[in-house]
């Protein structure tokens, strides 16, 4: 909704800024721990709106763009600087898209390349220095070539694919890349797998499995005591049975219990789902189907357990 918000109300003015912003930073050709630096320069991982016009001064952006920047980037707590870098270079590509007629560095290699898919849960940043095996802060030909073997590729690019990748790529005709200029190449030429959103589920499959049990335990737990001469045959008078405590909770207890664990599950999975969806740039319409999934699983789930007459209740 927020990048579709944009190309919408975007101005003439507003694809200048963009297009100013990423091409000086692309221009700076500083290794990435530079890059990262001029925007987090309090170090603690995210990037507020100080650290963003710092670093705006940096680049020599001009003053009268500030506010067309800051709206197009919008405000966003806790954003990290490798989201910052995917929003501007999305922006940016938007905007040569654009003004090329829909023809970017993305279609030289759409044919090669669109059935494509990437095999990894790491950000482009966290690739990119993996691949940096020197640490220079910058990829040269023969580190870029080693990412197909890496397995990031869930179909492997063959050398002669992934040179003409690599000079696609190195804008500034210097031989190697730097972090703008492997996350331009490879946003636009490769489709990041999304089976990880599936891991959204899993706070709620726990918590339908904890509430499940504890309800169970919370009930059946407090008899242990009294059942166990029983099990193991052992004879005891029934005065002393009767004296043996037994803890049961109370069916209301047990209730609030179970919808507890269940409301902080279904909180999590669908917070865990909105962040898989983020940064996989999956749109609302498809976060809304996984939320409405999950709001369905937990009302059933619910229902099962708290009915005294369904199967899986802990009061069968």
């Amino acid at each position: 909704v927020k990048v579709l918000k944009r190309q919408l109300t975007r101005t003439p003015a507003e694809n200048a800024a963009i297009k100013t912003l990423y091409e000086s930073m692309l221009k700076q050709n500083v290794d990435v721990s530079a890059a990262i630096k001029e925007w987090d320069q309090d170090g603690d991982g995210t990037v507020s709106d100080w650290e963003v016009k710092e670093a705006f001064k940096l680049l020599d952006i001009p003053e009268y763009e500030y506010g067309l920047l800051f709206n197009l980037l919008g405000k966003e707590e806790g954003r990290t600087v490798s989201s910052l870098f995917d929003d501007i270079q999305e922006l940016y590509f938007d905007v040569q898209e654009a003004q090329r007629g829909s023809v970017s560095l993305a279609a030289t290699f759409k044919y090669q390349m669109s059935e494509n898919d990437f095999e990894t849960k790491l950000t482009f940043v966290e690739i990119f220095n993996r691949l940096d095996k020197d640490g220079n802060g910058f990829l040269s030909k023969d580190e870029f070539l080693a990412m197909s073997k890496e397995g990031y590729f869930k179909k492997p690019l063959s050398e002669e694919e992934l040179n003409d990748l690599f000079y696609q790529a190195d804008v500034l005709g210097i031989g190697r890349l730097n972090l703008f200029e492997f996350m331009s190449i490879l946003r636009k030429n490769v489709k990041i797998g999304i089976q990880e959103i599936g891991y959204g589920y899993l706070p709620l499959a726990w918590g339908s499995l904890t509430a499940y049990w504890l309800g169970l335990g919370m009930q059946e737990l407090g008899l242990t005591l009294v059942r166990v001469p029983s099990t193991f045959n052992v004879w005891i008078s029934q005065g002393f049975r009767d004296s043996i405590p037994q803890y049961v909770f109370d069916t209301s207890t047990i209730h609030a219990v179970q919808v507890s664990v269940m409301l902080v599950s279904y909180i999590a999975s669908v917070a865990l789902t909105q962040k898989l969806c983020d940064d996989n740039r999956i749109g609302p319409v498809r976060f809304g189907t996984h939320a409405v999934t999950q709001s369905i699983g937990a009302a059933i789930t619910l229902y099962l357990m708290l009915s005294p007459e369904a199967i899986v209740s802990a009061y069968r």
